[in-house]
């Protein structure tokens, strides 16, 4: 009597299930497998795909995952997870993104004044007390408008400020990016003036740095000005890009002149005073020579450095 036959062992303990998901929304199948290190892969329709900025394929331990961006009705279609000769097929289902109602606009009778109206009312003057007032709430209201930044703060957590150096100094411009949100590491770009691309000018001068810091989930990106110069002076700009997300900043470097240090030779001034007082210019040995044992006149000195 024949021995019947053993059902394959499935290399899957979770496999991935059929979705369905709106036109352009993601799409994210996950898989584990029984071992830790075995390759997977993920066909479309029975061809196989690669990592791309649409399809994402990630694999950590034995968890691995299919990521779809916007999807689109190519991509309605049967997929297919493999782990050596286990395979699982499962389905993307594309369906029109739900359509929302249109609200009307309220009706404004022509009485009214619309809003560009009232922008475009001439100012006359204060003719009387409620126009003082009126006059004295739009300078408290334009003064809030200026207090809040016409640029938004976008991906970046903390942006590039303004700096001053002074000449031979070093400088550090930091820009910070927060990772929860992002599925790839970001790009930074730094510039000075409009198009100059600082990443060919790194060297001595010009370090620039980019790290992860895993407490706070944040990429930081640094700009490092060492042995500032004059010529270092100007604005930059830092470019942050991710995908179809994209953030600039522009910053200023002020380099201010070193101090002048006036060093006060005090051999040559006691020359000049012995000679004023009646004595020959003469070298140095022979001024040490002729003024052995005699009391400098620190007076006169100090005189002359006044």
């Amino acid at each position: 009597m024949p021995e019947p036959t053993k059902k394959p062992v499935s290399a899957f303990i979770k496999k991935p299930k059929t979705k369905d998901v709106s036109a352009g929304g993601t799409a994210v199948f996950e898989a584990e497998t029984e071992k830790i290190g075995i390759k997977v892969k993920w066909q479309q329709n029975g061809v196989e795909l690669a990592t791309s900025e649409k399809y994402v394929i990630k694999s950590e331990g034995n968890k691995h995952s299919l990521i779809i961006h916007n999807v689109g009705k190519e991509d309605d279609a049967t997929y297919a997870a493999i782990a050596g000769s286990s395979k699982v097929r499962f389905e993307l289902k594309v369906t029109e993104p739900e359509k929302t109602a249109e609200v009307p606009p309220p009706d404004v009778s022509s009485d009214q004044p619309s809003f560009s109206d009232i922008l475009t009312v001439p100012d006359t003057g204060p003719t009387n007390a409620e126009s003082k007032d009126a006059k004295d709430d739009s300078k408290v209201s334009e003064e809030a408008q200026k207090e809040v930044p016409v640029d938004p703060i976008g991906i970046f957590v903390t942006r590039p400020q303004d700096g001053e150096v002074t000449v031979g100094g070093n400088i550090t411009f930091t820009a910070v990016v927060a990772s929860e949100s992002l599925l790839k590491k970001p790009t930074a770009k730094w510039f000075k003036g409009k198009w100059m691309d600082l990443a060919s000018k790194v060297g001595k001068h010009l370090q620039l740095h980019e790290s992860y810091d895993r407490t706070n989930k944040v990429y930081v990106f640094e700009m490092n000005i060492i042995d500032a110069e004059p010529t270092y002076a100007g604005g930059y700009r830092c470019e942050v890009a991710i995908k179809d997300k994209f953030d600039s900043c522009n910053f200023t470097l002020v380099v201010h002149e070193a101090p002048a240090t006036a060093d006060l030779d005090i051999r040559s001034a006691f020359r000049r005073t012995s000679a004023a007082g009646g004595g020959k210019w003469t070298s140095g040995s022979s001024v040490d020579s002729q003024d052995e044992g005699r009391e400098l006149d620190f007076t006169t000195l100090l005189r002359k450095r006044e």
